[in-house]
């Protein structure tokens, strides 16, 4: 009998550290990183803003991954305006460009920053 009793008294433990124990649960973020960012793969509309390219070169793609078609290759300081933001399933961030570069395609997030003004 003590037996039984100690088995009821180790589930219940047991059940109790499982109500108890926190929920961990992933909120996506703008600047994603690979910890979180595979979680939302896909794009999702976001607030229009322009960003800058921070490297000598940066190569624009036909789709959020870097093994799509190259389709042009923008230079440092390139602006550029956002309407999407896209995680592949990689949990690379990438941000696709709509307009006024006459290119609309996705550029890896590394490659760029917001552009905050003057001196950006």
């Amino acid at each position: 009998m003590q037996m039984t009793g100690n088995r009821v008294l180790s589930i219940v433990a047991a059940a109790l550290t499982v109500v108890v124990a926190p929920a961990v649960v992933a909120i996506p973020s703008a600047a994603a990183n690979e910890k979180d960012a595979g979680i939302m793969a896909g794009c999702t509309n976001w607030t229009p803003h322009i960003r800058g390219v921070i490297t000598g070169t940066a190569k624009v793609h036909s789709s959020y991954s870097g093994s799509s078609r190259v389709i042009a290759t923008w230079k440092y300081g390139q602006l550029f305006r956002v309407d999407k933001r896209c995680v592949n399933s990689a949990g690379n961030l990438w941000w696709h460009s709509d307009c006024c570069t006459g290119t609309n395609g996705y550029i890896w997030n590394e490659y760029t920053k917001a552009a905050t003004g003057e001196g950006s």
